[in-house]
């Protein structure tokens, strides 16, 4: 909509049809003169309108797309147009008849680093190679706070992007070829590697969830240079000439460091001067085609393009789909010990499934939507729900409950549905089912850190949780309504307080440590403090052990390091994973000063809220870790005892 209205009298945003009423809500008090319902049928009957924009759920944008054509509009359908060559095509030969136009959304074909590669093309000579690349990490949230789609599907989504520049650029160098998938392959956990082939041209193709950093770039090679479109930055880097003398070879890297600099400089001031909110490239598309419309002209877009991306993608969308499909494995493990494991497809509760699997146990994890193949545990088996919702987990055979699942963002709405009622209803529901052993992950920043030190298992809660934000109110008072209704419905309850969980194999630093800037890392406080860590593995095998062995582990445990690790440490440790990184130290005296300045400029800036304590946030509570070197000397002895026992059978 933000784009529509850069346009000025070239097209007007009249109307808005969405079944949601909060979203129609949204529109009104944004733009008051626009016309909103609850149905595109009863806007197009209503209205009259020039073009529809179809912004609604890829699966759904067929029938929609052809409700408008048939209504008379112009049709712009949001990528992924549609996920079938068969579906464009009936798509096509409705707008065809009609003598209309459906565009599809590839607004990258109308940034500036795609406008500057074309004009560059003619100067590379014949090309010989083409490389899209695309690296993205999968949200976790849409727009409205909800769950994301899934990682495969959501890579799914952006196919298209890369898909379409890659195939332009074949297209200007073979106009008269199609493309072809000469080659496929799908990596382990969400990489799509292809090639193709448009008459003597080959291109790459690489889509990756994995890749590090976030990139989007198109790069032509041709017989006379090279040019870089970068989507990130918006810049195009070119060495233009053969590029064989000495000299170039030595100059070559100065120049294209300069070119990046420069552009890098100039474009994000153009978008600041601009104010642009809107994706990069969306107004322009807008354009083109409301000028076509205007003109009688073709899209600006053939529909062959159109639909050799629509058959790129969804052979590569089969192909993964059979991936899917190999992958699945069948539950295993002891049907007489089932586990119910709730946010087992997060980074603490993946790790749970694992080791209850690896004990003998059978597992069913609860979660709010399927994960990626790649992101499930073989043997273990998935249910769909929602705790906070309507639904009801199912309980029928479960005899051990471990929760994981709680809400990481959001307001305070957002905790008190899905961490606070959503705890209560499960134990409800787990008491109705005959369910007798409930572990409850809860955090150890419920703990007061003003309180004595060093925290025990015994320590006081915080007097005062929404001081601390909405998680940990939720946080505190999921563990105190569990507490309670688990001693009124009869239920046996262990609850764990998990400090801050580190992955040691791919080790990312605890927010405690600092925060990483580029290639600088803000360490803060004495090196000689410990962070209270844990490694997300030896978590696991902890609460694992805890469901095996319930009676015998304690009632309340903190998931930490029997010997926490100090800052220095994790520091070191962090260099070593990451050469050349910068370490800059802030001391605490200096922590202290800087605190207290950003909390007097809060209450400036931000009258009537509660200042952030930076110097809290990076706080260094001191804590026992007894109890956690118990376990872990009984998981030792339960682990010997166990191989005794193997040697004798």
């Amino acid at each position: 909509m933000q784009a529509i209205g850069r346009l000025g009298t070239l097209g007007q945003l009249v109307a808005v049809a969405d079944s949601s009423p909060e979203a129609l809500k949204g529109v009104r008090d944004m733009y008051a003169s626009v016309r909103t319902f609850e149905s595109l049928a009863e806007m197009l009957e209503r209205e009259r309108i020039d073009v529809v924009h179809v912004c609604t759920a890829p699966a759904t944008h067929e029938a929609v797309a052809r409700q408008a054509l048939e209504a008379g509009c112009h049709v712009y359908v949001e990528k992924p147009v549609v996920d079938t060559v068969g579906a464009m095509e009936r798509l096509q030969a409705v707008a065809s008849a009609r003598g209309l136009i459906v565009m599809p959304g590839h607004q990258l074909l109308f940034e500036q680093p795609m406008r500057t590669l074309r004009t560059l093309l003619p100067a590379v000579g014949r090309l010989v190679h083409v490389e899209s690349y695309f690296a993205f990490r999968p949200s976790r949230r849409d727009a409205r706070g909800r769950v994301a789609l899934r990682a495969d599907l959501q890579l799914l989504d952006i196919l298209p992007h890369p898909v379409y520049l890659l195939l332009a650029s074949l297209e200007a160098a073979e106009p008269d070829g199609r493309p072809e998938l000469a080659g496929l392959t799908l990596g382990p956990r969400g990489t799509v590697h292809a090639l193709v082939r448009q008459g003597t041209v080959t291109g790459t193709l690489t889509v990756t969830l994995d890749g590090r950093p976030v990139d989007s770039y198109l790069r032509v090679v041709g017989t006379n240079g090279v040019v870089h479109a970068d989507f990130v930055r918006g810049t195009v880097q070119r060495q233009i000439g053969p590029g064989t003398s000495g000299i170039d070879k030595v100059l070559a890297p100065y120049r294209t460091a300069r070119q990046l600099a420069w552009d890098t400089t100039a474009a994000l001031t153009e978008r600041a001067r601009r104010r642009t909110r809107s994706y990069p490239g969306l107004a322009e598309i807008f354009e083109a085609m409301y000028v076509a419309v205007r003109n009688g002209e073709d899209a600006p877009i053939s529909p062959q393009s159109t639909r050799e991306t629509v058959r790129i993608c969804q052979a590569i969308g089969e192909a993964i789909a059979m991936t899917n499909e190999a992958s699945s494995s069948a539950p295993t493990g002891d049907t007489s010990r089932m586990a119910l494991v709730t946010g087992g497809t997060g980074f603490l509760g993946a790790h749970v499934v694992r080791s209850l699997l690896s004990q003998g146990w059978r597992v069913r994890v609860l979660a709010r939507r399927l994960p990626a193949p790649w992101d499930r545990v073989a043997g273990a088996e998935y249910a769909i729900g929602e705790l906070g919702g309507d639904g009801s987990a199912p309980l029928g055979d479960i005899d051990t409950i471990v929760h994981c699942a709680a809400e990481t963002s959001g307001g305070w709405d957002d905790h008190e549905l899905n961490s606070i009622r959503a705890t209560e209803r499960l134990l409800r529901d787990a008491a109705a089912a005959g369910v007798e052993r409930f572990i409850h992950v809860s955090s150890i920043a419920v703990l007061d850190e003003a309180g004595r030190q060093p925290l025990t298992e015994d320590s006081p809660l915080e007097r005062d949780p929404r001081a601390r934000g909405p998680y940990v109110w939720g946080k505190r008072e999921s563990e105190a309504v569990v507490r309670t209704l688990a001693r009124e419905l009869g239920v046996s309850l262990r609850v764990v307080r998990p400090g801050a969980l580190v992955d040691f194999a791919a080790f990312d630093p605890p927010g405690r440590l600092g925060k990483r800037i580029g290639g600088i890392f803000v360490a803060v406080g004495s090196p000689n403090e410990r962070l209270g860590i844990i490694d997300v593995a030896e978590a696991g095998r902890i609460i694992a052990w805890m469901a095996d062995h319930f009676e015998e582990s304690p009632e309340t445990l903190h998931l930490l390091a029997p010997s926490l690790p100090t800052r220095k440490e994790l520091v070191q440790r962090l260099r070593a994973s990451n050469p050349g990184l910068t370490v800059l130290r802030i001391p605490r005296p200096l922590l202290l000063a800087l605190s207290a300045f950003a909390s007097g400029a809060q209450r400036v800036l931000r009258p009537g809220r509660q200042p952030v304590n930076v110097a809290r946030v990076f706080g260094t509570p001191r804590y026992d870790t007894t109890a956690v070197g118990r376990v872990m000397t009984s998981m030792a002895r339960s682990v010997e005892r166990d191989e005794r026992v193997a040697v004798t059978v």
